[in-house]
């Protein structure tokens, strides 16, 4: 019976890592399956939530592709209208030139049939100093030579066509030759113009004498 007693208990001992075994394999691998069933549901779900994303953001994707389409063609549009105002800008200008040239022709052709003027351009004049013939641009503080040019080819031969021409005009004539002629201020120039054009020579010093290069000092 001792020795019956010792068998079993042996035989136990022996058996029980095995038992435990059999017990805790199945739990583990039941946990397992446990774990790996919840852990695929949250990732198909996360793949169901990422296809709707997807679907959403590729959908939003078109639409700015759409909208970014419709700006362009937007864009296209205005550039071709702004293109189309600037060039009837430009006729406009030079249809504005082409006016006031033909206004100081026609203006000079009066002023000859009034008789003075038309006297007075065979003449010269001395004026501080220096010789002018009449209708010389240069008579008028501020205009050079080369100004002198530009009035010529705006129409503007005349002190009378000068003394006619606003400011801004004369400004937009320099402001077209380029950044040389962009230090000069016109807008005492047709002042001038107006005496020198009414032989009013003490006013004309008077008034240069105001002045540091056509400037107000």
């Amino acid at each position: 019976m001792f020795f019956a007693h010792i068998f079993l208990q042996s035989t136990f001992q022996q058996d029980l890592p095995v038992g435990l075994a059999l017990c805790i394999v199945p739990a583990i691998l039941g946990w397992l399956a446990a774990y790996s069933y919840y852990k695929v549901g949250s990732l198909r779900t996360q793949v169901t939530n990422l296809t709707t994303e997807n679907g959403d953001l590729t959908a939003k994707v078109a639409k700015l592709t759409e909208e970014g389409t419709d700006l362009r063609v937007k864009l296209t549009q205005a550039d071709a209208q702004i293109e189309n105002l600037n060039e009837q800008l430009r006729k406009a200008k030079n249809d504005l030139i082409i006016c006031e040239a033909d206004r100081n022709v026609l203006n000079s052709k009066l002023a000859e049939g009034q008789g003075k003027p038309a006297q007075a351009k065979q003449e010269s004049i001395t004026f501080a100093g220096v010789k002018y013939k009449w209708d010389d641009l240069k008579i008028v503080e501020g205009v050079g030579p080369k100004i002198a040019e530009l009035l010529n080819a705006a129409g503007i031969n005349s002190w009378l066509a000068l003394s006619e021409t606003a400011p801004e005009r004369l400004r937009e004539i320099l402001d077209a030759a380029g950044p040389n002629y962009n230090i000069h201020e016109p807008a005492t120039w047709p002042e001038q113009a107006r005496l020198a054009n009414a032989a009013d020579w003490d006013a004309l010093k008077t008034l240069q004498a105001a002045l540091d290069g056509g400037r107000p000092e």
